[in-house]
C-alpha cells in the first residue's frame, strides 16, 4: 500500500505493525504535511463483531481525551478499497520506541529511570480515571508504552497508545462478559469480564517488574497466581514493597486510585498500610467483608420509651379496635349471607388498614430494624431486615453499574434545627441511581412522612466505610467540599 492515497488525503508512508485483521501504517497528511498513524480494521474471517465495536469505541472515546502522552484523534472513515474493505481511525504519530522493543534490544532500566516511567504513566491514569466516568484502558503493556529519546538524567517522554480494549464505567456489563486484555499483564477480575481503574493499576505493575526483571510476569506467578519477583532484582524495599502492592490479586489490596498510587510512590510509608482508616471506636457499625462481598450492617434509630408508651396508646388501642370492628363486620355479614356487605367491608378498611400497617412498619423498623447495604460482584441493595430476618429489599442495581464514589463534605442549613450543620455523605452513584450514607438528614422528616429512612453515621464512620467500599470496588474516591 505504499504511496497509496486513502481519502484523497493520507498518502502511505509504511507499515508500522500488522495483525491478523489489523494493521497501522504511517502516512502524510496532504492537508497538513503532517505525519499520522491510521489503524485500520479490516473485514475479513478474523473479525468478529466485537472487534468492530472495539474499534468504534476506541474511535468515540479518543475524541473525548486530551492528554500529551496520549495519540490526539484526527478523523475516521470507511474503506471501500479493491484490495481492503474495513474502517480507519486517524491519529497523531508519536515517533518513539516501545518498552517491548527496548528490552529485547537489550536496554536496562535502572530504579530511577523505572519511578520516573511509573510516575508518568501514573499521571496518565489519574487523568483517565478521575473523569465522570473512569476510562479504563484494559491493555497496559510494554508494546502499549512508548519513550522518547531520554535527555540527560531524565528517562525520556512517556506515552500510553493503543486504546483499541478501553471502556468507562458508564457503559453497562451486565450483559455477555468480555474478557479484554493480555495474559501476564492482566488482573484476575478481567478474566471474568470486570475492569475497574485498579485493574489498570496492576497492569502498570506487571508492566514494570517487566522492565526490572526482563521477565514475563507469567513466568513468576506462583500458585496463588501472585507475581514473585524480589529475588531476582536489585531495588530498594520501598520500590519492591510498593509494586508487590499494585500487583495484589485482590482488588481490595490494591491502591484504590492513581492518585494514592503517586503519593506512596513519592513518599514511601508503608503501602500495606497506605491511607488505613480503621473502625472507629464506639461504632456500632457492622462491617461483613468476604471475597466476594461486603455488607455495611446499621443498628436501628431506636425509640425512646416515652415515645413507645405514646405509640402503644395512640396507635396501638385504635388499632387493636378497628381489627375488632372489622372482624365483627365481617363475621356478621358472613353470618347474614350478606356477601355484598362483606365486600363493602373490605374495600372500606383496605386503606384504613394500608395506613395502619405503614405506620406501624416504620415504627417496628426504627426501634427494631437493621439497615444493610449489601455489595457483592452481581448487585448492590439496601436490605431492611429485623435480627436476622431480611423482610424489604430495595430494587438492586448491577455491581458494575457502580461508576462513582463521592465524599460531599460542606456546611448546610438545616431545616430541623434551622442552624446551619457540617454535612458529609458519601454518595455511591450506580447507573441512575445513587445509594447514600449520611452524618444526618438536612430535609425536616414529619413522622407521617413513612417512608423508613436510611441509617445515620457519623463523620468518621463515614471516611471509614468509603475506603473499604473503594477497596472492594476498586474505585478512587473523589470529594465536594466547600
Amino acid at each position: 500500500m505504499t504511496n497509496q492515497i486513502l481519502q484523497e488525503r493520507y498518502e502511505i508512508q509504511k507499515e508500522l505493525n500488522s495483525n491478523p485483521g489489523r494493521k497501522t501504517l504511517l502516512a502524510k497528511d496532504l492537508e497538513t504535511e503532517e505525519l499520522v498513524a491510521i489503524k485500520i480494521l479490516h473485514f475479513g474471517g478474523e473479525i468478529k463483531w466485537q472487534d468492530l465495536r472495539l474499534f468504534e469505541r476506541e474511535a468515540q472515546i479518543l475524541q473525548q481525551l486530551s492528554h500529551p502522552a496520549i495519540p490526539n484523534y484526527l478523523n475516521s472513515f470507511e474503506l471501500d478499497l479493491p484490495d481492503i474493505k474495513g474502517f480507519a481511525l486517524v491519529q497523531t504519530y508519536i515517533p518513539a520506541t516501545s518498552l517491548e522493543e527496548y528490552i529485547r534490544a537489550g536496554r536496562a532500566f535502572n530504579e530511577a529511570e523505572v519511578k520516573q516511567i511509573a510516575k508518568a504513566l501514573l499521571e496518565v491514569l489519574n487523568y483517565l480515571h478521575s473523569g465522570q466516568y473512569p476510562v479504563i484502558h484494559r491493555d497496559i503493556k510494554p508494546s502499549n508504552i512508548l519513550l522518547g529519546n531520554r535527555s540527560g538524567n531524565h528517562v525520556g517522554e512517556v506515552y500510553l497508545v493503543d486504546f483499541g480494549a478501553v471502556k468507562t464505567t458508564a457503559q453497562n456489563q451486565s450483559g455477555t462478559m468480555t474478557v479484554v486484555g493480555t495474559y501476564g499483564y492482566m488482573a484476575q477480575e478481567q478474566f471474568g469480564g470486570r475492569a475497574v481503574p485498579a485493574s489498570d493499576l496492576y497492569s502498570l505493575g506487571a508492566t514494570l517488574i517487566y522492565l526490572v526483571t526482563g521477565s514475563h510476569p507469567s513466568d513468576l506467578l506462583d500458585d496463588d497466581m501472585a507475581i514473585k519477583f524480589e529475588k531476582s532484582v536489585n531495588l530498594s524495599p520501598s520500590l519492591i514493597k510498593w509494586l508487590k502492592w499494585m500487583t495484589q490479586t485482590t482488588i481490595r489490596n490494591r491502591p484504590s486510585s492513581a492518585e494514592i498510587a503517586l503519593k506512596e510512590l513519592e513518599n514511601p510509608t508503608s503501602a500495606e498500610s497506605n491511607l488505613a482508616i480503621g473502625k472507629p471506636l464506639k461504632s456500632k457499625i457492622k462491617l461483613i467483608k468476604e471475597q466476594d462481598k461486603l455488607e455495611i450492617v446499621s443498628p436501628p434509630t431506636g425509640l425512646d420509651t416515652p415515645i413507645l408508651v405514646l405509640c402503644f396508646v395512640v396507635l396501638f388501642l385504635p388499632s387493636l379496635f378497628m381489627i375488632l370492628v372489622f372482624l365483627g363486620v365481617i363475621y356478621s355479614a358472613i353470618t347474614s349471607d350478606g356477601i355484598f356487605v362483606s365486600a363493602f367491608t373490605i374495600l372500606f378498611f383496605a386503606p384504613i388498614f394500608s395506613l395502619i400497617f405503614a405506620v406501624w412498619k416504620k415504627i417496628i423498623f426504627t426501634w427494631l430494624g437493621y439497615t444493610c447495604l449489601s455489595v457483592n460482584k452481581d448487585k448492590i441493595q439496601r436490605i431492611y431486615q429485623i435480627f436476622y430476618l431480611r423482610c424489604f429489599k430495595s430494587r438492586p442495581i448491577p455491581t458494575s453499574d457502580i461508576y462513582k464514589l463521592e465524599i460531599v463534605d460542606r456546611m448546610v442549613d438545616d431545616n430541623s434545627s434551622k442552624q446551619q450543620k457540617h454535612l458529609v455523605r458519601l454518595i455511591i452513584s450506580a447507573g441512575i441511581g445513587t445509594y447514600e450514607l449520611a452524618n444526618f438528614r438536612p430535609e425536616k422528616k414529619r413522622f407521617w412522612q413513612l417512608k423508613i429512612q436510611p441509617s445515620i453515621f457519623t463523620a468518621s464512620e463515614i471516611h471509614w466505610l468509603a475506603k473499604e467500599l473503594s477497596d472492594f470496588l476498586g474505585l478512587p474516591i473523589s470529594k465536594d467540599t466547600v
